[in-house]
């Protein structure tokens, strides 16, 4: 059974494969190859529309004679400064995603399930999921229906003629299901190696995962050894935006970010004021929570806080000027491979030596397979369900609850209850 992890990327796209042989599970990713014959584990979402209307996608020629076509994929999620309409985008990213299936289809065949990530908040997520199936299932049409599985013919095809034999297939479960499809927010799949291996202990954390286009961030819980989402976001700013990329120069072909000196710092102040916004707003709604369930000193809520774990994960979190403490959390991690199965996955050494574990991160989390894409979010007011505040601790403190230090770190009852005043 082969599951693929497929994190399609404003600024470059990652692809893990799952292998299941019985209980046995290993784990691969997809290399690209340049137009230097050069092997990379990350394919720039760049599509090149040449003079003779034919499309290139991934890497181009240093001096691409054509017109090059960026943040489709951002565009097809949601508005972007780009100013493509979204109809346009979909197409382009359909056709992106097709150039990929070729490969997949021709090396696994059929046999496989698609979990593919895409970027949204918490009350965004159908929508979302709408747009990537379809997305995903016109490509799906492309390569089997339209061109036999016949990468050269696909490629070989001028962009006019492309339009006409692509079909933007209309949303439904029956579609999703007919090509076994699984989408997940990309806040909640970068979180499932990290908890599946026990590296992270119980509590409230965050995790921050800053991608060329898009921040998305997530608070969670562990439960039963799977993440527990009670929120997640999605900020339309990314390191496109640090750098002004997303305004700059169209031409070029370079996607990648080789040093935080290309990090602009004013653009670097909004974005930090922009995730502090996000984060001090779970900060409130834990507190106002806090207050309602318990009636214990706040103070108890923000000293737990200090001690839990801020994840970092991303392109973004190669720098470290981006890796900062928000929302009370002072104890900052970034993935790496401690975080992982590394028994399970082929290439390590190499992943581990050119410092790719924040940036496949999140294709390792949606190739592990999952039975559905079901996200069921808890309120905030669960968190702290059975914690009893001074008055209740004064009245059974012979059987006072001790499930909230257990199971959402940071907090434990004190033998006295007069240290909870």
């Amino acid at each position: 059974m082969i599951t693929v992890g497929l994190d399609f990327g404003t600024h470059q796209t990652k692809v893990c494969i799952e292998h299941k042989e019985g209980v046995e599970l290993s784990y691969t990713f997809m290399k690209f190859v340049d137009t230097y014959h050069r092997d990379f584990y990350t394919l720039p979402s760049l599509v090149g529309v040449g003079k003779n209307g034919l499309l290139s996608y991934g890497f181009l020629p240093r001096r691409y004679d054509g017109r090059i076509i960026r943040y489709f994929k951002q565009s097809t999620f949601r508005p972007h400064p780009s100013g493509m309409p979204q109809v346009n985008a979909m197409y382009f990213s359909t056709w992106y995603l097709a150039y990929i299936l070729f490969d997949l289809e021709d090396k696994y065949g059929q046999e496989f399930t698609i979990q593919m990530g895409a970027p949204t908040d918490s009350g965004h997520v159908h929508q979302v999921k709408v747009i990537a199936t379809r997305i995903i299932a016109s490509a799906y049409k492309l390569v089997e229906d339209v061109f036999a599985n016949d990468k050269e013919e696909f490629l070989a095809t001028p962009m006019k003629e492309l339009t006409e034999l692509t079909e933007l297939v209309p949303y439904s479960q029956e579609i999703k299901d007919e090509y076994g499809l699984l989408v997940f927010p990309e806040a909640y799949a970068c979180l499932k190696p990290l908890i599946s291996q026990g590296k992270l202990a119980t509590g409230m954390s965050l995790m921050i995962d800053i991608g060329g286009g898009t921040t998305d961030i997530s608070f969670f819980t562990i439960e039963d050894n799977k993440p527990q989402v009670y929120d997640f976001y999605s900020i339309n700013k990314g390191l496109n935006y640090l750098t002004g990329a997303n305004e700059g120069n169209q031409t070029g072909t370079e996607v990648n970010v080789r040093d935080a000196s290309e990090i602009n710092n004013g653009r670097r102040n909004v974005f930090i004021n922009e995730v502090n916004q996000v984060c001090d707003n779970l900060r409130s709604k834990l507190q106002r929570e806090f207050k309602l369930q318990t009636g214990l000193n706040m103070h108890r809520l923000l000293d737990a806080l200090k001690n839990r774990p801020l994840v970092y994960c991303g392109g973004g979190s190669t720098f470290k000027t981006l890796r900062v403490s928000y929302g009370g959390y002072q104890d900052k991690k970034q993935i790496s491979h401690k975080e992982w199965n590394v028994k399970s996955i082929k290439d390590i050494d190499e992943i581990i030596d050119e410092e790719l574990c924040p940036i496949l991160s999140t294709a390792y989390g949606l190739a592990i397979s999952t039975e559905n894409d079901n996200i069921v979010m808890k309120p905030f007011r669960d968190i702290f369900e059975g914690v009893r505040g001074y008055e209740e601790m004064h009245h059974h403190k012979s059987s006072r609850d001790t499930s909230f230090g257990s199971a959402y770190g940071g907090f434990s009852y004190a033998d006295d209850w007069d240290a909870w005043k």
